[in-house]
């Protein structure tokens, strides 16, 4: 009797050492970045085989479990997904994991029917929810670029400028083109730009809604909740119906003290993207000076001139009246608020070739007296002084030999004109009456 008795106990003792006890794994996929269709658990318990306990997400939240009958042991095991597509990389040392022969994997010891809480991929927690999220939708208008582009896109700090990541599409075809973006950071740089980095926005520094760090000028945003920006024009704060008209600007260049070969004269500025060979200047009387008229919109702008598609280009002097130098380049700088006709300037000079003194056609009159221009170059205002007291004619005279600006001295001998309004260039001040005739150049700059 007794013997039975044991092996009765004996029985027993083991198929509790071997009972079975429901564990229920929980993991977050919520903040997953790759691509996934199905995660599943894998483990000592079933010889890490694969997709053979795949788990489910019935409530769509993102959080994937599977229940499984497991003997009551130590077990390792981690989260993989599609067949050991993705898996895991746990870190060691971590409170939830155990570290054999090199593999770390996560750690339990089963004592009982279990739900495990549901613990963020890698994470042996659970998700920290993210901040607050801002749906933004950027809108720019490309009707008004001159260039050529395949699709925009919106590149920033929120992507680490990573170029074609965040493509932007015109499903009405009207050229405004847009992306909306969750946004969880309180402020951004952000520009766009086209075909990864083939084309991007040179926005000018001091824009109102630019900023300028470490040398680089970027569009900027302080996020405030879901908002839908309104489009704006390429390269501008504001959308491209509440740009002024275009005007149209004839670039001239005198190629005659031009000691290098060339073919074929180029201008290259801000407003076209420094595209090269596509504004191309021509000869048609065969007098070496080329030039080339454009429509361009009322703006200030960078420009120089080159020849056969950046094969040479001008070397421009830091400093000099008609020069802008931004992020170390020196180029040419005007300002456009009419149709204008620049001067003929010689290449890599403000000046005109061997006439820098020589007045339009007009000023016929023989010269009879002296008048002073200062300051020259000038910006808003100049000062013009004679030697006479005799009431005269003080003419401001372009170099196509339009006058621009008339005023009588009244007898002074010094007189105030305001230029701010004039584009830069260069101009002659004309003065005379009956006894006295007197010419001066100066250059108006911005």
């Amino acid at each position: 009797m007794k013997r039975h008795l044991l092996s009765f106990l004996l029985i027993g003792a083991s198929a509790l050492a071997f009972a079975q006890s429901n564990v229920t794994f929980q993991v977050d996929m919520n903040q997953y970045g790759t691509a996934f269709t199905t995660p599943e658990v894998n483990g000592t318990f079933n010889g890490w085989c694969g997709s053979c306990n795949a788990m489910s997400d019935p409530d769509g939240d993102n959080i994937w479990e599977v229940t499984l009958p497991l003997t009551a042991d130590s077990i390792e095991y981690k989260f993989s997904h599609d067949g050991w597509a993705g898996e895991e990389s746990l870190t060691q040392g971590s409170s939830c994991t155990k570290t054999t022969s090199g593999f770390t994997n996560r750690f339990i010891h089963i004592t009982g029917d279990t739900v495990l809480p549901a613990v963020c991929w890698e994470s042996c927690s659970e998700c920290i929810m993210p901040p607050d999220t801002s749906h933004v939708t950027f809108q720019v208008d490309m009707s008004r670029y001159n260039g050529t582009y395949t699709t925009p896109e919106l590149n920033g700090t929120f992507n680490n400028w990573c170029g074609n990541c965040t493509p932007m599409s015109d499903q009405d075809g009207d050229d405004i083109w847009e992306v909306t973006v969750a946004l969880t950071v309180p402020t951004i740089e952000f520009k766009f730009s086209y075909d990864n980095w083939t084309g991007e926005e040179e926005l000018t520094e001091g824009l109102p809604c630019t900023v300028t760090n470490s040398g680089f000028t970027n569009r900027y945003l302080v996020v405030n909740g879901d908002t839908t920006l309104p489009p704006v024009c390429w390269e501008y704060c504001i959308g491209c119906d509440d740009i002024p008209d275009t005007n149209n600007v004839t670039f001239q260049v005198d190629m005659r003290g031009y000691d290098g070969t060339f073919t074929t004269p180029e201008v290259n500025g801000l407003f076209n993207g420094w595209c090269g060979n596509c504004n191309p200047l021509d000869d048609a009387d065969g007098d070496s000076i080329w030039s080339v008229t454009l429509p361009l919109w009322q703006d200030s702008t960078e420009y120089k001139f080159s020849h056969d598609n950046w094969t040479g280009q001008e070397e421009l002097t830091e400093g000099s009246e008609c020069t802008k130098t931004t992020s170390g380049f020196t180029n040419r700088f005007i300002y456009i608020n009419a149709d204008t006709t620049l001067p003929a300037v010689c290449w890599n000079s403000c000046m005109v070739c061997e006439t820098d003194s020589t007045p339009p056609a007009g000023f016929n009159l023989p010269v009879m007296g002296e008048v002073s221009v200062y300051p020259n170059p000038a910006n808003e205002s100049i000062w013009v002084e004679t030697s006479s007291t005799a009431d005269m004619a003080i003419r401001v005279i372009n170099t196509a030999g339009q006058e621009v600006i008339s005023t009588l001295s009244n007898g002074e001998t010094r007189v105030s004109l305001d230029i701010n309004a004039l584009p830069n260039g260069i101009y002659f001040i004309d003065c005379s009456n009956d006894t006295y005739h007197a010419i001066e150049r100066f250059v108006k700059v911005k």
